[in-house]
C-alpha cells in the first residue's frame, strides 16, 4: 500500500517537472486539492486503495508545501491590458518566506 502511494507520488512529482516545480507551487491549493481528488477516485473501490490514493495526497501535499517553503514560487501576473484584444501576462518570482 504504501509502496503504491510513493510510486503514484513520485510520479506526480516528475509530471510537475514538466511543467516547473515553481510554477506548479504557485498554485499548490488548486493543485493539492486536484491531485488528491484523483488519486482518490484512481484508487476507490478498496479500503487499501482508498489510503493508498490518501497516502500519495499527502506526501504529495508535503512535497508542494516544501517547495513553496524553500525555494519559492511563481505566479501569473497581468503586465498591461490597454486596450488590446489579448492581454499580456508574465510569470512574478516570489522568495520562500
Amino acid at each position: 500500500m504504501f509502496e503504491a502511494a510513493l510510486g503514484t507520488a513520485v510520479a506526480f512529482i516528475f509530471l510537475f517537472s514538466y511543467f516547473g516545480f515553481k510554477r506548479v507551487a504557485g498554485y499548490a491549493a488548486i493543485v493539492d486539492i486536484a491531485i488528491f481528488a484523483l488519486c482518490i477516485y484512481l484508487f476507490k473501490g478498496t479500503y487499501a486503495g482508498m489510503m493508498t490514493g490518501i497516502i500519495a495526497g499527502v506526501i504529495i501535499s508535503v512535497f508542494l508545501k516544501s517547495i513553496r517553503k524553500t525555494v519559492g514560487y511563481e505566479k501569473v501576473k497581468l503586465v498591461r491590458y490597454e486596450g488590446k484584444l489579448v492581454p499580456e501576462f508574465t510569470w512574478k518570482d516570489i522568495k520562500p518566506r
